[in-house]
């Protein structure tokens, strides 16, 4: 509401009191002191309010997308500040002790002082009060908000340290949030978002969270920021081209709850523990069940029973300690039940007391199950069928995991075997793939692959990234061709897939172009971090944090004996596995193509703001590879990326085809001229200069050939 002077407040009708045009941009109409004025806001949040004549007050007024005027909605629901409340007090009273409704802090009433005389130190306070009631009367509700994107990480990983790791894929995304939101409210919707998360991710662990810290994306706590002081609000406004104020733009920002390195590495010292104490049990579970020959009396089961108790107990560890059943005495009784309540083991005579057995059966009363749920339960269950399509579109693989790795760029220079991704067995891992080929698993078709639905379980899991837990949920990714029934190839076609000499070497080429492109990503945010930590002042942005996804190449091999001549242990198939980005279609946005250098994207588009960054991202590393490459075809969410490609210079390639058809000569050699310098390539800070000079002309005028400035 900063944009507009208020005329009048709480009154039937405004006035003008001075000469002024409308804001109307259809007839441009003035405005003669005295004549009445209408306010009118649009139900959009951030959307501009201005005021009209009586005229384009009637047309606004029948249109739906259009509230009504302020004062229409002042009669039915007026945000009217409380009254002023005059506290009585002795017969020389000097004035009224006023209280301001803020000041109050959750009082359902207001309790006079007894003898209170003259004004209060709140009087003070009123002037700002019954300015903030009055914006209030005038704006719709929240209509200046912001998206939050709030992020569990944890510290301690060498050069990442300063950003932190993300832990699992606890990343979650808040819409309509008020902008006016301080720093403690910030860190209390991030705690309630984040905490139950991780606590889930954590299993049994017990996490401190009154040691988490929160931080923005410049890595600033947020709290040491003051209260009731918005702290995003500054950062969305801009300038307006009409003049000196500025406007509201809702923006996304960033939040990152941050575990401290100590008590990470409490929560690596407890997983650790638990592995130790699950393998011990297991093992002595198996010595148990193998080694039972005994002939015992009621009076030998109890001793030992009691000395078993015991032995378990001393294993138990006090503090965070992983649970276990097999760690406590109630492992111990139940063991000894299962080896002593038989009368009979074969090759053994055992005779034991049940006495103890029948005195709980007497004590104990069976209650019989709901007559009404059992019939309904009963139904259900006695006439349910196997869905026979589902089970037969689940596809089991026995694969062989190749893990994409993310190297620094020195590593890909000095390193014979890092100059391009390796499928090498020393290093993959053995595992199963199930694959749901079943319409409900069918997530999309693109251009070149099909994209389905699918299980990853390896033997040994890697702590973190792909098949670090059971039944790793997975995207699986095959190339295709499209096979027409007519030599026209136009309308309806259906699937093909290649032979396998044709399919491995595809998924091989899709596999090294993100390899490289994780390298190439990682030098842009090491040059960013570079910058701010040699710069005397924060940038006036926040750096967004995007990673391309986890991904593998999965070769499967025959089981032998389903096609004649197939060997056993052969490979038959190949896919490319992606982590999953959550969301779906409504997540999933193309914020860069490959045969242009600036975002797809319009500016009041949800995530333009990350598409100026990643064409941002092409300048560093157009400069920084010395005009020999970058990423393109940016697309994926506004935290993971996927199916990026890389552009490099025709003298790179020479006539040959380095990674894949994707790789247009062109782009990279029309880069200058097409690339424009946003917020991010002009900060000082990281002292780039721009290719072409850009004239802020609302006329969009021609770029004066004079302008021109080469690198």
């Amino acid at each position: 509401m900063s944009d507009y002077e208020l005329l009048t407040q709480y009154t039937e009708d405004a006035y003008a009191k001075a000469d002024r045009i409308y804001d109307c941009p259809s007839c441009q109409a003035t405005i003669r002191t005295g004549e009445p004025c209408f306010y009118i806001a649009t139900i959009e949040p951030g959307q501009c309010r201005r005021y009209v004549c009586a005229s384009c007050h009637t047309h606004y007024g029948k249109k739906r997308a259009t509230s009504q005027s302020v004062n229409a909605a002042q009669r039915k629901s007026t945000p009217n500040p409380p009254p002023v409340v005059a506290v009585p007090g002795s017969s020389h009273a000097r004035g009224p002790d006023v209280r301001i409704p803020t000041s109050w802090q959750g009082s359902s009433s207001v309790t006079p002082f007894a003898g209170a005389i003259g004004y209060s130190s709140q009087h003070a306070l009123y002037a700002a009060e019954h300015e903030r009631w009055g914006k209030i009367a005038y704006s719709s509700s929240l209509a200046e908000t912001i998206m939050l994107e709030i992020t569990a990480v944890h510290e301690g990983a060498g050069a990442c340290k300063k950003r932190g790791v993300t832990i699992g894929n606890i990343c979650e995304g808040k819409k309509d949030v008020d902008a006016q939101i301080d720093a403690p409210r910030l860190i209390e919707l991030a705690l309630e978002t984040v905490v139950p998360k991780l606590r889930k991710f954590g299993g049994e662990f017990i996490w401190c969270v009154e040691e988490f810290v929160i931080r923005d994306a410049a890595w600033v706590d947020l709290s040491g920021h003051p209260r009731s002081v918005p702290y995003f609000y500054d950062q969305c406004l801009q300038p307006s081209r009409k003049g000196n104020k500025s406007i509201f733009k809702s923006k996304q920002f960033a939040l990152m709850v941050v575990v401290l390195e100590v008590q990470w590495s409490e929560y690596e010292n407890w997983l650790e523990l638990r592995a130790e104490m699950s393998s011990e049990h297991a093992a002595a579970d198996t010595a148990v069940s193998r080694n039972v020959t005994v002939t015992v009396s009621t009076k030998g089961t109890h001793q030992r029973a009691e000395s078993f108790s015991h032995a378990a107990a001393d294993t138990a560890v006090g503090c965070n300690v992983p649970s276990s059943k097999s760690a406590t005495t109630s492992l111990a009784e139940n063991e000894l039940n299962e080896l002593f309540l038989p009368s009979m083991i074969t090759n053994n005579s055992v005779t034991v007391s049940t006495k103890r057995t029948h005195q709980r059966a007497e004590s104990s009363t069976l209650c019989s199950p709901d007559w009404d749920r059992l019939k309904e339960v009963l139904k259900i269950g006695g006439s349910a069928n196997l869905n026979v399509k589902k089970v037969f579109g689940l596809q089991n693989e026995n694969i062989q995991f190749h893990h994409i790795p993310t190297h620094a760029i020195t590593d890909l220079l000095q390193n014979a075997q890092y100059h391009s991704f390796s499928v090498d067995t020393a290093e993959s891992s053995i595992g199963q793939l199930t694959i749901d080929t079943s319409t409900e698993g069918f997530i999309g078709i693109g251009g070149f692959k099909t994209v389905h639905a699918g299980w990853l379980t390896l033997t040994a899991s890697p702590r973190t990234g792909l098949g670090s837990v059971p039944r790793h949920k997975v995207v699986v990714k095959c190339p295709f061709y499209k096979v027409f029934p007519t030599a026209t190839k136009a309308g309806p076609y259906k699937v093909g897939r290649f032979a396998l000499t044709d399919e491995l070497p595809k998924l091989f080429r899709e596999a090294n172009v993100l390899y490289w492109s994780k390298s190439l990503l990682q030098l842009t945010y090491d040059f960013i971090d570079c910058s701010i930590a040699s710069s005397p002042e924060s940038p006036p942005f926040v750096v967004p944090h995007v990673r391309f996804v986890e991904a593998s190449l999965a070769l499967c091999h025959s089981q032998g004996g389903s096609k004649s001549g197939a060997k056993s242990g052969s490979m038959r198939a190949a896919f490319l596995l992606e982590e999953l980005i959550e969301g779906g279609d409504d997540m999933f946005l193309k914020f860069i193509h490959n045969m242009d250098a600036n975002p797809l994207l319009d500016e009041l588009d949800y995530g333009y703001d990350i598409a100026e960054f990643f064409a941002f991202t092409q300048h560093v590393q157009y400069v920084k590879t010395g005009q020999l490459m970058f990423i393109s075809d940016y697309q994926g969410s506004t935290v993971l990326l996927t199916d990026p490609q890389i552009m490099t210079d025709p003298s790179v390639s020479n006539g040959f085809d380095i990674f894949g058809d994707g790789n247009i000569a062109e782009s990279i050699s029309n880069f200058e001229t097409q690339h424009a310098c946003n917020k991010y390539c002009k900060w000082p800070a990281f002292g780039l200069k721009a290719f072409v000079k850009e004239v802020n002309d609302e006329n969009d005028k021609e770029v004066n050939d004079n302008e021109v400035e080469v690198l």
